[in-house]
Order: structure tokens, then sequence, then C-alpha cells
């Protein structure tokens, strides 16, 4: 009977969560402070919402401004007198309402290092994505299973940023996305770097591996005639060995010394940020207010200081 089932029991990262929750803040940011001492951390947030969407099918990728603050805000005041650059915040995919953020919010905080990740060919051609058309369908009162659908058509490595119902999408508030011009003056800012996030967006361990390494390519040589050489590169659907392999980042290093940023949920030592490093970042839920983010940050932050690095490439 319903009434006797076993509740299901919170996982370790939520009860870190609920204890940030509880935590006075006064108590809170000791801890964040104590867990993060000596360590460099990166967030990895996709989108800064000026308001809700109620077709969003993803929520969790955007994160209202207040809230983005007030994390960041608490971070910081968990080490002060730290080193400068411990902290990095990272926006994925180059939607214009993170660059927005950005813009504003980066000289406001000069000692966060911030990272715009850009799909290089997809801001030269404004093509929108796939998860994008989507939410469009759902609009359109399309049923769920349908719409996402969308997202499993064939893909052409040359022939997916000229389709005409991705370029569609530029044009609508919901989903517009950064031009080359605003970006290359969001670069400008002393504590902002762009990095690339490939041309396509997809699973490397979830796709051909042909159209894979080409992607990779091909986004490297536009992200270089538009910004200029990577100094940066983060994997899309970035959880190491569910999403990328060995090969994978083999393909990146023939490429270029950059850093190669994934979504492992831990800190990392300054030390092991050199060429060609697989570093990882807390990728954020945008749901979750600032104290449950900096109680799952801090819990994280202690395991890893107990475990150490869990991932090797």
């Amino acid at each position: 009977m319903a009434g006797n089932q076993e509740r299901r029991r919170p996982s370790p990262d939520e009860l870190a969560g609920l204890a940030g929750r509880w935590l006075p803040t006064p108590a809170l940011r000791p801890l964040l402070g104590g867990a993060l001492q000596g360590l460099a951390l990166s967030l990895c947030l996709h989108r800064v919402a000026a308001r809700p969407r109620e077709t969003d099918w993803q929520p969790g990728l955007s994160m209202p401004a207040p809230e983005l603050d007030t994390l960041i805000e608490l971070l910081l005041a968990s080490r002060p007198g730290a080193a400068k650059g411990w902290l990095s915040v990272t926006f994925d995919d180059g939607y214009a309402d993170a660059a927005a953020w950005l813009r504003s919010r980066a000289p406001r905080f000069p000692d966060v290092e911030f990272i715009f990740f850009v799909c290089p060919e997809k801001a030269e051609t404004r093509a929108g994505f796939r998860w994008d058309l989507v939410e469009e369908a759902l609009k359109a009162g399309r049923a769920h299973e349908a719409a996402v659908s969308l997202l499993q058509a064939p893909i052409a490595v040359d022939q997916e940023n000229l389709r005409a119902d991705l370029r569609a999408l530029a044009g609508l508030r919901d989903y517009t996305l950064s031009t080359v011009e605003e970006l290359r003056e969001l670069a400008t800012i002393p504590n902002v770097h762009l990095g690339n996030h490939t041309s396509l967006h997809l699973s490397p361990a979830k796709s051909a591996d042909e159209v894979v390494k080409a992607d990779f390519e091909r986004s490297t040589a536009t992200f270089t005639r538009l910004f200029g050489p990577p100094r940066h590169f983060a994997f899309p659907f970035g959880t190491p060995r569910v999403h990328f392999a060995q090969r994978h980042v083999d393909w990146l290093r023939a490429l270029g010394d950059f850093p190669i940023w994934t979504t492992e949920s831990r800190p990392f030592r300054p030390a092991e940020r050199r060429a060609g490093a697989v570093l990882p970042r807390f990728p954020v839920d945008g749901g979750k207010d600032a104290a449950t983010l900096a109680g799952w940050i801090a819990a994280r932050s202690l395991d890893f200081r107990v475990r150490g690095t869990r991932h090797h490439f």
C-alpha cells in the first residue's frame, strides 16, 4: 500500500544542500572556507534568468541574477585574502542573457576569472540549439516525447548550423545568442576569457568518432579565425567516462595546450592546472539558492580532501 511505502532517502548531495540552507551564514562561511582552503574552484553555468519561462523544460540551466551574485559573494567572503584567481565562473553555450550579466558583473568581481564558452560556428551563422527547438515545439502543443525526438535527428558536420529552423531561433528573445562582435567586446574585459565549446554541441561518447573529431578540428579552426587561438575548451555534456573518454582528450591535446574543462563536481589543486590539463567544474543547478549550493560545494570539497582526484587523463 502507498501508505506503507518507504520514503526515498535524500542523497548525500541533497543532505549537504539542506545543511547549507539550515546553517546561518556566519557558520556556513567558515565551513566553506575551510573546505576550500588551498584549492581552486570552478562553477559551470549556462544562462542568467531575467524572468522564468513557463515553457522552459530545463529550468536548472537558468539562474536568477541576484542568486548568482549572492553565491559568488559568499564564496569570496569564505576565503578573505586568498590569492586572486582561485575562483572561476564559467558559462557554456554563449547565450546573450549570460553575456549581459557578465558585462555588468566582471568589473564588480575583479578577483574572479570568468570564462565564456561559445560554439563559434553558431555565433557566426546565428544558429540556435536543438533543445530550443524542443521548447518551441512544446509551446506549440506538441507532445513531450515527440518534441524531445527533435534532438535525435541525423547530424551533418557542415550543414547543422545552416539549418533554417535553427537559424530562425536567433530572432527569438528566449534563445538569443551573443554575436561575434559582442563576444569580441566581452573578451576585452581584463578578467574575461572566451573558450571553445565545439560547434555541434554533441556528447562525444554518444556520437560517431569521425563526427566528433571533425567537430573538434572544425570548431578550433573557426574559433581561431574569429577570436584567436583558444585558451580554453569545455566538453559539452562533460561528465568524465560517461560523455568523453581518453581518445577524445588526446584529439583535443593534439589541437593545442589549453585546459580542457569538464563537469566533474569537485575542486582541484592549483598544481593540476597546467597545459592540456583536464579540469573539473561544479555544474550549478540554477533552481537552487546560494546557501544550498554552498553546502553542496563544501561537502564535495571535503570529500575531495579525503579521497583526492578520481579521474586521470
